[in-house]
């Protein structure tokens, strides 16, 4: 019962305290006369993200009274700041509705447990010269306005009163701490920014946008004056590049498999960030993700405190075709960076859940999105906010089969992006999490890889009226120029061209042609060696898809009578689709 009698007799205390200062000051206030200059710093924060952190904002506020200042004096003051984007602060239901994560601090006091505005908090009972950090109250409409009302602001030089009566704090009767110094100063700290929604202007020109903050600072009994209200808290810039290189892409026709590489780097310096923790500290945010006053905060990456992740996405994979990434990367440390990333298991389309990779080697195989889409997310584990940090990602691309029909490459295309993130089509969902949006700029670059395969066509065969086609197909991968083997099949389609209605083709499929080898043949004869069935009455054209490059093709059309050949003319097939051993394109941004 003691302990319910002694919490009441302090809350009626601190209410008294508080009642009391308030009446001391609105009496006080013709002694004094406070002019505050606003400063700040201006980090650069990612434009494609939706909670970045700003810099600080400091006022300085000196008295430019000249009477004597009673000892104890506190002005109560009322501070707004408005964003030229939306606020992106947290809001407590628990604690109202407005009450923000956007903290004041008076006079540098890292009191635990930040207040309400106008609420007395633990520093104020302990100490009523030094206030409690205080809540932001977040205006709900717009969201671009924070307010803080009833601040207790200290008056610059007053005495502090402790026994001693001093007039003149700067005089040789001033006692060693019985004044105020002779500047109070007020700091916002832990202010977020949606600056996505400067991205229609920015990133393409390559120059930083600026987010700017205007302050108002009123008092309802004293004069204040705030000089310098208008000032850049950050300035806005892409916070990813990405390229992308392809190296030995005919390794997939001869080996069965191929590398590419992937390069992301930082923006800037500090755009890869690593798991916040939830903290109690107020002016103390730090440069991870995470300064939370709310107690419930909770790390991890579904609570928005998680490391910064990157999303991979290649398009355009050809069929047939498995993808393989590494689980942990540790990043090239030759310019002083500590880069470490994690491949992420079973993250949401929106990068968010999951869990990254535990310290290992090893790869692991990308599961395909779509029927040509393959993703890989990876979280930042370790970095170094000073330096602008690079990371190489080697990809593996392995054949799954390797039969007669052709691999035809093409262009991969990768794109890049910062997740968790909110695309267009998730705009109506949850936003708890989610840190970036998709960013009209992001890079897009492409690498280019061979066909595995030939294409030929012979324009004229035929096994009527006595007439029979030859025809040979050489697998010329194996020469003394230093050329790749490749053994694959072939598909052979006839397409008859007098069969009267749309048609059809004839379709064969031989046997499989090693490096060096021939696959020699006649249409009424077929081949046993090579599986191909004789076949009769046909004329028309062929078509013949090899799985293996630098195929040439013969033709010999005989007319035979009596079994004696009267007539003969043969031809060289025209080769479509054939790719030569060229490399790679590479693209960058």
């Amino acid at each position: 019962m003691w302990r319910w009698a002694s919490l009441l007799a302090a809350i009626v205390a601190s209410a008294a305290f508080t009642a009391f200062q308030q009446a001391r000051a609105e009496a006080d206030a013709g002694h004094f006369a406070i002019l505050c200059s606003a400063t700040a710093s201006a980090p650069i924060v990612r434009i494609e993200g939706t909670r970045e952190l700003l810099g600080d904002v400091f006022l300085t506020c000196v008295n430019t009274q000249s009477s004597a200042v009673p000892p104890g004096s506190v002005l109560e003051v009322d501070l707004t700041l408005a964003l030229n984007v939306a606020i992106a602060n947290q809001t407590s239901p628990g604690r109202g509705g407005e009450v923000s994560d956007a903290v004041l601090v008076v006079n540098e006091n890292h009191c635990v447990g930040p207040v309400q505005s106008g609420e007395p908090g633990s520093c104020e009972t302990l100490n009523p010269a030094l206030p409690s950090p205080m809540l932001g109250r977040l205006s709900s409409r717009a969201r671009r306005t924070l307010r803080w009302e009833r601040i207790q602001l200290p008056v610059p030089g007053a005495p502090i009163g402790r026994g001693h009566d001093v007039a003149d704090c700067q005089g040789p009767a001033a006692h060693p701490d019985s004044c105020r110094p002779s500047a109070s100063t007020l700091r916002l700290t832990n202010l977020r920014a949606d600056a996505s929604r400067l991205g229609a202007s920015g990133g393409l020109s390559g120059v930083a946008v600026p987010i700017e903050a205007t302050l108002t600072l009123r008092s309802p009994t004293a004069s204040v004056s705030l000089i310098d209200s208008s000032l850049p808290v950050a300035e806005a810039a892409p916070g990813l590049t990405a390229e992308a290189v392809a190296f030995g892409s005919d390794r997939i026709c001869s080996h069965g498999e191929a590398v590419a590489e992937v390069m992301i780097a930082e923006g800037f310096a500090a755009a890869f960030k690593i798991e916040g923790q939830p903290s109690l500290h107020p002016g103390d945010p730090g440069w991870a993700e995470a300064y939370y006053p709310f107690g419930d905060a909770v790390s991890g990456p579904e609570s928005g405190l998680g490391g910064t992740r990157v999303h991979l996405v290649l398009s355009g994979i050809p069929e047939g075709v498995s993808v393989f990434a590494p689980s942990r990367i540790a990043c090239d440390r030759s310019g002083g960076g500590a880069l470490e990333l994690g491949l992420v298991s079973d993250p949401s389309p929106g990068g968010t859940g999951g869990r990254a990779t535990p310290p290992q080697s090893g790869e692991r195989l990308l599961l395909p999105t779509s029927e040509s889409d393959v993703v890989a997310v990876y979280e930042v584990s370790r970095a170094d906010p000073l330096v602008r940090e690079a990371c190489r990602i080697p990809l593996r691309f392995s054949r799954v089969t390797r039969d007669a029909d052709q691999f035809t490459g093409g262009s991969v295309e990768l794109f890049a992006r910062l997740a968790p993130y909110r695309s267009a089509a998730m705009e109506s969902g949850p936003s708890h999490g989610i840190r970036f949006v998709n960013a009209r700029f992001n890079p897009r670059p492409r690498f280019q890889f061979a066909s595995c395969g030939t294409t030929l066509f012979f324009p004229f065969v035929t096994n009527r009226d006595n007439f029979d086609t030859a025809i040979v197909i050489a697998n010329t991968s194996s020469d003394p120029l230093g050329t790749r083997h490749q053994s694959a099949q072939c598909s052979l389609k006839y397409f008859d061209s007098d069969t009267g209605t749309e048609p059809g083709p004839i379709s064969q499929q031989s046997g499989e042609i090693p490096a060096g080898g021939q696959l020699a043949f006649t249409i009424s004869g077929g081949s046993t060696a090579h599986g191909l069935a004789p076949l009769t009455d046909i004329q028309g054209y062929l078509v013949v898809e090899c799985g293996f490059q630098f195929a040439t093709g013969f033709a010999f059309v005989t007319e035979q009578i009596n079994g004696t050949a009267v007539l003969a003319q043969g031809y060289l097939a025209q080769t479509a689709g054939s790719v030569e051993d060229s490399g790679a394109e590479a693209t960058s941004p």
